[in-house]
């Protein structure tokens, strides 16, 4: 079947989310600040609604998610998440194609902050998102309509 499937996350998603999230970014994390569980664990419940995820399904099977937020201006792309055993099969690209589909229906520009340390910044630019900006640590990236 192979067809992707997305739906808001629920409440009761969030563990799964956290912990995709820890197995996706704990490594740049680390290696930028240093990873303190309990303090990632309250910022990401803490910061992040469930309303604010879109998971990715194939095959009845969650393999990824992104959140993004809505602003005045534009949406803020908080993160794009794929199980590293599936990561490099282009389900990425699926997840960041629906985020920017919503950016385009809504008509804002969809922004976002990268680790410099994550090689995802190369898979933002081949989708079209463009650097603004940087601090010490990260890049800021927009994806115009």
């Amino acid at each position: 079947m192979n067809t992707i499937r997305f739906r808001r996350a629920a409440p009761s998603d969030m563990g799964w989310l956290y912990q995709t999230f820890k197995l996706t970014m704990q490594d740049y994390i680390q290696q930028t600040w240093g990873w303190d569980e309990l303090l990632q664990q309250h910022s990401f419940h803490d910061n992040l609604p469930a309303a604010s995820f879109t998971i990715a399904e194939r095959d009845g099977f969650d393999f990824g998610a992104y959140s993004v937020m809505e602003k005045s201006d534009h949406l803020w792309l908080e993160m794009v998440l794929v199980l590293p055993a599936l990561q490099n099969q282009r389900l990425g690209s699926a997840l960041l194609c629906h985020a920017q589909d919503g950016a385009a229906t809504r008509g804002k520009p969809l922004r976002l902050s990268v680790l410099k340390v994550n090689p995802a910044q190369q898979f933002y630019k081949r989708h079209g998102f463009q650097v603004t900006g940087e601090d010490a640590w990260s890049f800021k990236m927009e994806w115009a309509i």
